[in-house]
C-alpha cells in the first residue's frame, strides 16, 4: 500500500506508514448503487464464523502490534550509530586528557601544532622542568630527562681528554641546549604524550564516556613532584641550614674565645705599661702579672715579653683546632707613656678588627 503523504511502498496489512508514521488509508471505490439498510446489515456476531490464524503478511513485524505505530514498545537507545553527539571529538579528547589545568592554554597550542606552526614557548617547562614532567605524569620522559645530564657528562669529559677545544665547544651547545632547548619543546612533547594516549585509549573502543572517563583517568595532573618538593625541603632543607648554620656559630664561639685571650693579654700589658713608666724597664715575668689580674682566661696559654722591645706575645688556643698568638707592642710617648697596638698573622680571622694590625 502506498503512502499518500511520502509515497513510501508499505505491506498491504500496514495501518501506518514505516516512512513518516502516518496513518495508512485504503482508497475505496464509490458505490455504484445505493443499497437498502436492511439488505446491507452486518449479520450478527453470533453468525460470523470465527477467525481462523493466518501466518503475518510480508511486511509484518513478526510479533509486533500491526495497529501500532512503528517503535512503539520498543526500548529507547542512548545513542544511534552515527549520532553527532556520540563522536568524539579532538578538542574533546585533548581536553579530558589535560585535565583542569591550564586547559586553554594547552589546546590553543595543540590547534597551532596540529596545523604545523609552533608550540611557542613554555615557562613551567623552562623554569622547573623535571617537576613540570612529573606533574603532567610524563614519566618516561621525566625519567630520561634526571639520567641524560650523568651520560651526556660522561662522554664530554671523554671528549674533553682527547680534544679541549672540541669538548668546550661541545660543552657550551649542551649547557644551551639543556637551559632553553625545554623551554621551546615542551609543548610539542606534551602534544606528542597526549596524542599517544588518546591513540592508545581509542583502540580499546567503548562509547563516548567510556572513552572519555579512560582518558581522564590516563591523563590529568600528577601531585608526585608536589610530594618531592615536600620530602627535599624535610630532608635537605634542615642539612643546608645546618651547614650554613654551624660553621657560622662555630667561628662565633672562636671568636668571643679569643676575645676573653685578647682581654687577659690586654690586661697584663697595662700592668708591664705602668711598670715600665714608674721604673723605665719592662718586667721580665709576665705569667706572674697574669696570675695577678682579674681577667683571666682559660684559653691563655702563657705570655712572653722581648725585654729590648717589650712587645708582649700571648699564645692562645681557643679549640684544639684553633690556636695562634698575638702580639701586643708598647709605643712610648716622650713623656714615657706607654700605649699597645695588637697585631696577629695566625689568628686573623678571629680577633676583632683593632687587633688586626
Amino acid at each position: 500500500m502506498k503512502c499518500h503523504a511520502c509515497g513510501q511502498d508499505n505491506a498491504d496489512s500496514a495501518l501506518f506508514c514505516t516512512a513518516c508514521r502516518r496513518p495508512l488509508v485504503a482508497p475505496n471505490p464509490l458505490p455504484t448503487r445505493l443499497q437498502p439498510l436492511a439488505a446491507t446489515a452486518a449479520p450478527s456476531v453470533a453468525a460470523m464464523p470465527s477467525p481462523t490464524p493466518t501466518a503475518p503478511p510480508p511486511g509484518d513485524l513478526g510479533g509486533r502490534n500491526r495497529y501500532a505505530p512503528p517503535d512503539t514498545g520498543a526500548p529507547a537507545r542512548a545513542s544511534r550509530p552515527g549520532d553527532p553527539s556520540e563522536v568524539l571529538t579532538d578538542e574533546e579528547a585533548r581536553a579530558a586528557v589535560i585535565g583542569d589545568s591550564s586547559t586553554v592554554y594547552y589546546l590553543g597550542r595543540f590547534d597551532r601544532i596540529a596545523h604545523g606552526e609552533g608550540g611557542g614557548w613554555n615557562w613551567p617547562a623552562f623554569l622547573i622542568t623535571w617537576y613540570w614532567m612529573l606533574y603532567r605524569k610524563m614519566w618516561v620522559p621525566a625519567l630520561l630527562y634526571f639520567v641524560a645530564p650523568y651520560v651526556v657528562m660522561a662522554v664530554l669529559f671523554g671528549v674533553m681528554a682527547a680534544s679541549p677545544t672540541l669538548g668546550a665547544v661541545l660543552w657550551l651547545v649542551w649547557v644551551a641546549a639543556w637551559l632553553i632547548g625545554p623551554g621551546l619543546l615542551a609543548n610539542g612533547w606534551y602534544y606528542r604524550h597526549v596524542r599517544n594516549k588518546i591513540r592508545d585509549v581509542r583502540a580499546r573502543g567503548g562509547s563516548k564516556d567510556q572513552i572519555i572517563a579512560r582518558l581522564e583517568a590516563a591523563g590529568g595532573t600528577s601531585n608526585v613532584a608536589v610530594i618531592i618538593v615536600a620530602v627535599l625541603c624535610v630532608l635537605v632543607l634542615p642539612g643546608i641550614l645546618a651547614a650554613i648554620a654551624l660553621p657560622a656559630y662555630q667561628t662565633y664561639t672562636i671568636k668571643a674565645k679569643v676575645a676573653e685571650a685578647i682581654l687577659e693579654s690586654t690586661a697584663v700589658a697595662t700592668v708591664a705599661g705602668r711598670q715600665f713608666e714608674a721604673t723605665g724597664q719592662y718586667p721580665t715575668d709576665v705569667d706572674r702579672i697574669a696570675q695577678q689580674v682579674p681577667q683571666q682566661s682559660k684559653y691563655v696559654r702563657g705570655f712572653e715579653i722581648d725585654g729590648m722591645s717589650g712587645t708582649i706575645t700571648a699564645r692562645i688556643q681557643a679549640t684544639p683546632s684553633v690556636d695562634g698568638s698575638i702580639q701586643l707592642t708598647p709605643y712610648v710617648d716622650t713623656n714615657r707613656h706607654v700605649t699597645w697596638s695588637c697585631s696577629t698573622t695566625d689568628l686573623l680571622k678571629y680577633v676583632p678588627k683593632s687587633c688586626r694590625g
